[in-house]
């Protein structure tokens, strides 16, 4: 009996052991798989973290460079060659970005490669080192802003060079420079991580061959802000993120490539943060394990009691630290880093997983003049304003808010309103947001938004469709110029069609019929008041005799290819008053129109065989868009060389730039209505239409006003300087003689 027991005893405790065997096996199992997470949570934050400091020291270079780039009196010095004020004028800014410590050196390079001055050693000018300093090369023979990693003449630094016109002309480069262990030392400001920047050691050697650095795989560590890197394993290397032990302590250390303008290798970014802590833990917890087990194996009662609660309970905790990290990893991926909204991800989610009524889509219309005319700092500042007004707009309605890319809000409903309510409610959010100003650092800005909504009916069980239907309607309004767009299955393909067919067959009936005919719209000197030059505008006459404006049936004409015959009657016709009034005429030309042969040469022998092509001029429709530059800039130059004049029609539309107008060679700006509609209390309107005013004054060009509609409005432009101004305050279109 004795002996059963011994052997019941001894199987107990083989049992027992293989247990507390596999308990441990899993746990350690368990513990190492806790500690590879973290490992990898670290390798992430190395990543971030460089990326952070890299992106900060840029900015400081960036816009240091572009202060100096921006400022007139700067670049006329620099123009000018006077290299003592051109000292005087930038020293302060220099000084000013080097305190914050955003700078180390900073100079102008001239167009022939020679340095013309350097700001933290001015006596020292004239040389050229294009042949060492590739990249002032290249961005001196193209013209072109680049921010690159690069070997100076002092040290291995972060560059940022921007070229410096001077009416159009290149006259040099700005270059900015910080020392790359200012990104070190902004990587340890962020989170204290050890850092080191390994520089191509063939191409170190070429701009400074008496460095003498420590070397690893053909790379030399240029900056360090620990020792560390001077003492790496021979295992290491720049190709895998592994964790090392050195000197006692255990480290993450990743590599990243940093590449130049060329794109080509030529430094590595290497960063090691220490997990001795995570290791020793981890260590202190197996050693731990072993005792617990070696006391459980004595008392083995106790062990079945209390080690199965140990375990759950450890394992609930390595569980929770995981779904944490998983939480904050889902938080991230579904909310908006700047409004801390949900974002576009989280629509999709929600509109997988919830019941959603209605979906209205929101666009800014003038962000991107926002953004380019105050920068994005207060295009931020807008973004997060806006979104404090929607909030408090639905705050009254079942409405969730989602931050979709970009300058676009989503604002979704999740529980059923009838129709009446629903519109109620866009009506109120739109009014709502419409009546808002914000106040940023000074500037008083409006936003205008354009809405695009789709209901989702009950019968038909399409919330699936919400987004994409929403987003076709905000592209409709955008595209019909309306502030508002709700999704109809009909809208994109029978309501057009019909609209096309009806104005094909109208069309082809009055081209038959030959009822055309054109008015003419005066405009004025605003100086004198006298009629300058009309503008001849075509209209079609219906068969009832109604007069109907182009916007009804040119969109026909350009896709039933009936528009060629339209602007040679447009052509014809004003030929014909050149011919007997003495009257200046202008007349409205597409880029279709120039690069239409038969209508070019058209026009061409009209001019070649008047005598009054002086009294002509061509507005190039702008607002088109001109991507044919070649064909348009061989056309202006040959009608003018007959003497017309060319305007460019809708200046300040989305296509329109200054470079544009330098290049085109044109006499006339026509400024677009939309920046007119309301200039005499748009702020912001005044300030982009005195930059146009003075902009067109220097280059000698006149400046025309459309859409002058009020006696506020006609107030507000002479006041501006315009030179001409055009509108049904002053004069509607009509036929000439009425």
């Amino acid at each position: 009996m004795n002996k059963i027991k011994q052997r019941a005893t001894l199987y107990s405790i083989a049992l027992y052991v293989l247990l507390i065997i596999i308990f441990i096996v899993t746990i350690i199992q368990d513990k190492k798989h806790v500690l590879e997470e973290k490992t990898s949570s670290h390798r992430a934050l190395l990543r971030n973290s460089f990326d952070l400091a890299m992106l900060d020291t840029q900015k400081g270079l960036s816009e240091l460079a572009c202060k100096i780039a921006g400022n007139r009196e700067i670049v006329d010095a620099f123009a000018a060659g006077d290299r003592e004020k051109l000292y005087q004028l930038t020293l302060p800014l220099f000084t000013e970005a080097k305190v914050r410590g955003d700078v180390d050196m900073s100079g102008f390079v001239g167009a022939n490669g020679e340095h013309f001055l350097r700001l933290q050693d001015p006596k020292k000018f004239g040389d050229n080192i294009l042949k060492k300093r590739p990249v002032l090369a290249y961005a001196i023979n193209n013209h072109k802003s680049v921010t690159t990693l690069d070997v100076t003449i002092y040290d291995v630094s972060l560059v940022t060079i921007i070229p410096i016109f001077k009416n159009g002309t290149f006259i040099g480069i700005i270059q900015t420079v910080a020392k790359i262990d200012r990104v070190q030392k902004r990587l340890d400001a962020h989170s204290g991580i050890k850092s080191a920047i390994a520089f191509d050691t063939q191409k170190l050697k070429s701009l400074l061959p008496d460095s003498k650095n420590k070397t690893y795989e053909n790379y030399s560590i240029v900056s360090s802000n620990d020792p560390l890197f001077v003492n790496l394993p021979n295992t290491f290397t720049f190709n895998d993120s592994k964790r090392y032990e050195i000197n006692g302590l255990d480290y993450v250390i990743a590599s990243r490539s940093l590449t130049n303008y060329n794109n080509d290798t030529i430094a590595m970014m290497t960063c090691a943060f220490d997990i001795t802590e995570d290791v020793n833990e981890y260590d202190a917890e197996i050693r731990n394990l072993i005792l617990i087990s070696l006391f459980l194996l004595s008392i083995v009662a106790i062990i079945l009691h209390f080690g199965f609660r140990v375990l759950i309970r450890r394992i609930e905790r390595d569980t929770k630290i995981t779904q944490e990290l998983n939480q904050k990893l889902t938080h991230q991926l579904h909310t908006d880093h700047l409004t801390s909204l949900p974002n576009r991800n989280a629509l999709i989610r929600d509109i997988d997983t919830k019941r959603f009524y209605a979906l209205i889509l929101l666009n800014i219309d003038n962000f991107k003049e926002i953004n380019d005319f105050y920068g994005h700092a207060i295009g931020d500042e807008a973004l997060l304003a806006l979104t404090h007004s929607i909030k408090d707009a639905i705050s009254d309605y079942p409405m969730y808010l989602y931050k979709m890319p970009s300058d676009e809000y989503a604002i979704a409903l999740y529980e059923p309103m009838s129709s009446t309510q629903l519109e109620t409610a866009r009506v109120s959010i739109a009014q709502h947001l419409q009546s808002q100003y914000y106040d940023l650092h000074g500037a008083s800005i409006y936003m205008t938004l354009t809405m695009g909504m789709d209901i989702a009916l009950r019968e038909k069980n399409k919330s699936v469709d919400l987004l994409l239907n929403a987003d076709m309607a905000l592209k409709t309004a955008k595209k019909r110029h309306l502030s508002y767009q709700l999704y109809d299955e009909t809208m994109q393909v029978k309501q057009e069609y019909q609209h096309n067919i009806l104005w094909n067959k109208k069309l082809k009936e009055a081209i038959e019929a030959k009822r055309f005919t054109l008015y003419y719209q005066p405009i004025f000197d605003t100086k004198t008041g006298a009629i300058v030059e009309y503008e001849a505008l075509i209209r079609m006459i219906d068969s009832n005799g109604a007069i109907v404006s182009p916007g009804y049936f040119l969109p026909a004409a350009r896709q039933s290819r009936l528009y060629p015959l339209l602007s040679q009657f447009v052509i014809e016709e004003v030929f014909k008053m050149l011919e007997t009034t003495s009257n200046t005429y202008s007349i409205n030309l597409s880029v279709d129109d120039i690069i239409d042969k038969p209508t070019k040469e058209f026009l061409i022998q009209k001019l070649q065989h008047s005598e009054h092509s002086n009294r002509l001029i061509f507005e190039l429709l702008e607002s088109e868009g001109i991507e044919n530059y070649q064909e348009v800039s061989a056309f202006i130059a040959e009608v003018k060389q007959l003497g017309c004049r060319i305007a460019i029609d809708d200046f300040g539309t989305g296509y329109s730039n200054f470079a544009h107008i330098l290049r085109l060679d044109v006499d006339i700006l026509k400024i677009d209505g939309s920046l007119i509609r309301n200039i005499d209390s748009d702020t912001n309107a005044q300030t982009i239409l005195l930059a146009v005013v003075e902009f067109s004054k220097h280059l000698g060009l006149k400046t025309i006003a459309e859409f002058v509609h009020s006696e506020a409005v006609y107030t507000k432009c002479k006041e501006l300087g315009i030179d001409h101004l055009q509108g049904y305050y002053l004069g509607e279109p009509k036929p000439l003689g009425e």
